[in-house]
């Protein structure tokens, strides 16, 4: 091997390392920080769901992401202006034991904070989680 490939070589696993450790300590916040050392009643989210919002004449249809995580350990309620859905999504037992290779899916604490159009009054008609997906209609009132 030539002095230029080995430079080239080193270089490449050098970014290949620091790329490695970005994930891994953004994993570490993510999973230790996030969910096992926040208080029980914390307000801080360990991640933010994404949602989709469909605006009707009647209602606001809010779809919220959330597999793995099971519908009693969701809280869903309106604050203001603004619906709040927050909980948990816990470690799949099967990975209780074993090592990070990848991890991609968030996981722990969670919290969504959706601002509504302000005025408008709200209520939580109805949810329902079908497939993964939570979906929460927003009612409009008077």
């Amino acid at each position: 091997m030539k002095p230029s490939d080995w430079d080239l070589f080193s270089r490449q696993q050098f970014s290949d390392l620091m790329e490695q450790a970005e994930r891994i300590q953004k994993n570490f916040l993510q999973v230790a920080v996030g969910s096992h050392y926040l208080p029980p009643n914390s307000r801080a989210g360990g991640w933010a769901p994404s949602v989709n919002v469909v605006k009707t004449k009647q209602a606001w249809w809010v779809i919220t992401a959330l597999p793995g995580a099971k519908p009693n350990q969701i809280d869903i309620h309106l604050e203001r202006d603004e619906l709040i859905i927050a909980g948990t999504r816990p470690l799949p037992a099967c990975c209780a034991e074993g090592e990070f290779i990848i991890w991609e899916i968030p996981l722990g604490r969670f919290e969504r904070r959706l601002s509504l159009h302000p005025g408008t009054q709200f209520t939580i008609a109805e949810t329902c989680f079908d497939n993964g997906l939570l979906i929460i209609e927003l009612r409009k009132g008077a």
